[in-house]
């Protein structure tokens, strides 16, 4: 595309899932929107992909079944339905499971989205910019955003739909910060290629990102001990057998502090024994933005701080494959999770040497020939490290959350800043759970997409559409 000034509706920075998803309802809620309507500033080369859905590792599985993803929360089959279950069965048989679940590859769903979007973007109606966006400027009653070649793009509204950043180098860890042999962020394509099979290896971090490192190196053949440690030690769970049945009340007089819900959720579980834990677990998952919203602020915190590990374990479950992964390396004893933390940790020739202290005990030497951090995105570093929200930071414009898990957000999906919110700036996806709750895994994505949407489709007004500029 030319260098010259492209005038939008609505600028999206950010193309994975929840930007995808904005862009696709606003479309379909407002069809009157015509040429050059909506731009996706994206700088992977497929829309819908993103951090979780652009993995190109087959073992990366859906942490949900098929029939329960969808960009659409009224057709929740939409990806099932789209999949072609024949060529997946000849080419990832693995994805079904004996109860009649499918999970295929992460990129799956990545390239569902992306089909989604196609019609779209043929129609000329979404462009894909793929570029990084570096600015964000107020610019009259609009916006200017620049990318990182220098191209400057106007719009009547943006959308924030970051993805998450990588994860920051716990402070032990920094020590060894330029050593090949730490690798500091898993994700992107290569990142496990060179280890040996038989590599003693250290992870930081035993949830998600551990179980798929553990799954990513076992299909490629490795066999040498993995000792993933964190302060609490929890793995990450699996689902239950059978189709769920989410059972519980927490609505009808919705608790006020964290103790109390921790209390809700345990009598529900003991309430109904016939339902495995999960059902009482997606009940809540299912509340969740009514449970939120009746917390003060400080209860909030609370949560966060002692409860949202535990939640996170039980809510964010691991496909039945990537489980079966873990447990068979547990029993072979080649992977061991232990509750303990980094006190030292020192590089030599031969190997990195880490000491660390297991909870209640005398601190131990862990020998390794790597060592993964695994700690998750680093949310404390959104507004400092993305050269994108750091610009509007310093305009004022958008400022940390409260509860310190992403941007503050109104309840109309706006920026807010100073007490106030600002027209036409929207936040979208797990940057806003803040305010919301809950916005870690679909159908939650989706459902704040759709609302997002909504409201960008009200907001903008119907004129005359804007031209491009050169082309």
């Amino acid at each position: 595309m030319p260098q010259s000034d492209l005038h939008v509706r609505v600028a999206v920075t950010g193309g994975g899932a929840t930007g995808a998803m904005v862009a696709w309802h606003l479309l379909r809620a407002r069809p009157d929107l015509g040429a050059d309507s909506v731009a996706i500033i994206e700088p992977r080369s497929r829309l819908g992909a993103g951090q979780a859905y652009g993995t190109s590792d087959p073992v990366h599985r859906i942490n949900v079944p098929a029939a329960r993803m969808s960009i659409d929360t009224q057709a929740p089959g939409d990806f099932n339905s789209w999949l072609d279950h024949a060529a997946l069965k000849a080419d990832d048989p693995d994805a079904f499971t004996p109860d009649g679940h499918i999970y295929p590859s992460r990129a799956a769903f990545g390239a569902y989205l992306a089909a989604r979007l196609a019609p779209e973007q043929k129609a000329g109606r979404l462009l894909h910019i793929q570029e990084r966006a570096t600015s964000i400027q107020k610019d009259g009653d609009g916006w200017k955003i620049t990318t990182g070649s220098g191209r400057s793009l106007r719009a009547d509204a943006v959308v924030i739909a970051t993805s998450h950043l990588p994860p920051s180098l716990p402070g032990p860890l920094r020590a060894i910060a330029e050593d090949a042999r730490l690798i500091t962020d898993p994700w992107p394509d290569g990142a496990l290629d060179n280890i040996p099979p038989d590599a003693r290896i250290a992870i930081a971090g035993t949830g998600l990102t551990m179980a798929d490192i553990v799954a990513s190196l076992t299909a490629r053949g490795h066999h040498g001990v993995i000792t993933a440690f964190s302060r609490r030690g929890l793995r990450s769970r699996g689902h239950a057998a059978g189709t769920p049945a989410p059972v519980g009340d927490f609505t009808t007089d919705p608790a006020r502090t964290a103790n109390a819900i921790l209390a809700l959720i345990r009598k529900a579980i003991s309430d109904n024994p016939e339902h495995p834990w999960q059902d009482v677990l997606d009940a809540a998952r299912r509340q969740g933005p009514a449970i939120w919203s009746a917390l003060p602020l400080e209860e909030r915190r609370r949560l966060i701080r002692h409860l949202r590990p535990f939640w996170d374990v039980h809510r964010f479950r691991i496909a039945p494959q990537i489980e079966a992964v873990l447990d068979r390396r547990l029993a072979e004893r080649s992977l061991r999770i232990l509750a303990a933390r980094i006190e030292n940790i020192e590089a030599a020739s031969d190997g990195i040497t880490l000491t660390i202290r297991p909870r209640n005990s005398a601190s131990q030497i862990l020998k390794a020939e790597y060592v993964i951090n695994a700690t998750g995105p680093d949310h404390a570093g959104l507004l400092t490290r993305n050269a994108c929200l750091r610009s509007l930071h310093l305009q004022g414009l958008i400022e940390a959350d409260p509860t310190g898990l992403g941007i503050h957000t109104s309840s109309d999906h706006r920026a807010f800043s100073k007490g106030l919110s600002h027209d036409r700036l929207f936040i979208a996806g797990p940057m806003s759970r803040g305010t919301f709750g809950e916005l870690m895994g679909l159908p939650e994505v989706t459902a704040n997409a759709e609302s997002v949407a909504r409201a960008l489709a009200d907001t903008i007004p119907l004129l005359p559409q804007h031209t491009c500029i050169g082309v």
